[in-house]
């Protein structure tokens, strides 16, 4: 129920500000194109002003060579039938006597729109009372459908508008200038020299997929780019949606990787005091950047839950990246099980490529690819396992190739790994694998090699050993 201080309150809005901006709009012909992708109809608070804006943009749309003015609207208007109802051709002339300056059309506009988002707020503030007592509706598509609501709010901004090329040629000749003086970043670094020379770093609003066979090293390639970012030399948040690893055992891989400490002994336990220390000095390192790194390891986690939580990681966090691994596990919804798994998860890829580009940061997200794509060959985009829109929704496409685990013909690996001493760190085993940058939309494709360290479970710079 509202408080004895809401009682009796109109909601926000600005009179005066709606009646300077339509006398503008009549006064001075510019000041339309200055101002029609700003508002629509539902930003103005009164009723008569709501159709002299939608007649001014009919008539605009309807007959674009006529100048808007008293005469062409209050006629325009009347031949709709809407004149009387918005207060008459007199109210309409008396508009353009009520302009302070027909110059400061923007500002009326900037006015008129904070109103109409108080308003907007407060209508969603009413839609989660609402919500919370419907007992029909799914909690977790409530949840998601207000957060989407209360982002799309916070942005400030309608749909948009069309504009020609001259302010993007100077924003883009500038961000060059920018790169080229180490002013701005060309992309989230993978923390992989390599890696960055073939694609720039990972850019805002795409959508990369990092695909391979179980147990090739998606988990502990990502993992490792995740670490570079969140413990590297620049460090940035990240999130990382972990669905088949716990976050106790994401952290064991982190403590390995930057400790160099073999992974199996330390998840045993079986390490020697000289490891210890060495343990309890990464951990401790750690901790001085452990808030750029959230982790959410809930199994079988919603689309709409990681959606959700990834817009808060974004507005309270300032996460540079999401990281989800990986898609194969990720469930559409609860009320589409009916679903073929395929249109499921094209579903599902469609709308991580959506989140990206609304969040304006990389989703890097995990894939497997089919059975044929380790086989008797390496993989290629077309193994891409479960439907063929990852491929098409995804900006870059990074594949994983290790030779060693082909199949042979009854479908085992041809390979034998060497036995060793957990406790023996006198020898680290590692492999290079093949890199294959398969897509990438705005670049070329190639392939390199990175070292897999079997030991820390982790991917490092070849040159580094």
């Amino acid at each position: 129920m509202p408080n004895d201080k809401q009682i009796g309150r109109l909601p926000p809005h600005n009179d005066d500000a709606e009646v300077a901006l339509l006398g503008s709009v009549l006064l001075r012909k510019k000041a339309l194109d200055e101002v029609q992708s700003m508002l629509t109809k539902e930003d103005f608070y009164q009723p008569g002003h709501k159709l002299i804006w939608e007649g001014i943009n009919g008539l605009r749309n309807d007959r674009p060579n006529i100048t808007i003015d008293y005469v062409s609207l209050t006629q325009y208007m009347n031949q709709k039938g809407t004149l009387a109802e918005a207060g008459g051709a007199a109210y309409i002339a008396d508009l353009t006597n009520r302009v302070p300056t027909s110059t400061n059309a923007v500002y009326y506009a900037e006015i008129i729109r904070t109103a109409s988002m108080k308003r907007q707020l407060f209508d969603l503030s009413i839609r989660i009372g609402d919500k919370a007592f419907d007992e029909s509706s799914d909690i977790q598509e409530s949840i998601d459908d207000l957060d989407s609501a209360l982002s799309y709010l916070g942005t400030g901004v309608g749909t948009g508008s069309y504009e020609d090329a001259e302010r993007l040629i100077g924003e883009v000749v500038d961000n060059v200038h920018d790169i080229m003086a180490g002013k701005r970043e060309i992309g989230v670094s993978s923390g992989f020299k390599i890696l960055d020379k073939y694609i720039g770093g990972f850019k805002p609003s795409d959508l990369v997929i990092i695909a391979a066979r179980p147990s090739v090293g998606k988990t502990a390639l990502a993992l490792s780019i995740a670490v570079n970012m969140a413990f590297g030399r620049k460090p940035v948040p990240v999130g990382f949606f972990s669905l088949e690893m716990s976050g106790a055992t994401l952290i064991e891989r982190i403590i390995a990787n930057k400790g160099q400490i073999n992974l199996m002994s330390l998840r045993n336990g079986k390490i020697d005091p000289d490891t210890n220390a060495r343990m309890m000095t990464t951990a401790e390192n750690l901790y001085e950047n452990a808030s750029n790194l959230l982790i959410q390891d809930t199994p079988n986690l919603k689309l709409l839950e990681i959606c959700s939580q990834a817009r808060r990681m974004v507005r309270d966090n300032g996460v540079k990246a999401i990281f989800i691994d990986y898609i194969g596990l990720v469930e559409y919804s609860s009320n589409t099980r009916e679903l073929p798994r395929h249109e499921q998860v094209s579903r599902i890829s469609r709308a991580l490529k959506q989140l990206a580009r609304e969040l304006n940061i990389p989703v890097i997200c995990l894939c497997q690819v089919n059975r044929e794509g380790g086989k008797d060959r390496g993989p290629i985009l077309a193994d891409l396992r479960d439907s063929g829109s990852i491929e098409q929704d995804a900006d870059l496409v990074i594949l994983l190739d290790d030779p060693s685990k082909r199949l042979d013909e009854s479908g085992k690996a041809n390979y034998d790994e060497e036995s060793q001493d957990n406790n023996d760190f006198s020898s680290v085993r590692t492999r290079p694998l093949k890199i294959i940058v398969a897509k990438q939309r705005n670049g070329s494709t190639g392939a390199f090699n990175l070292n897999f360290v079997a030991d820390y479970a982790c991917f490092k710079e070849i040159e580094k050993f």
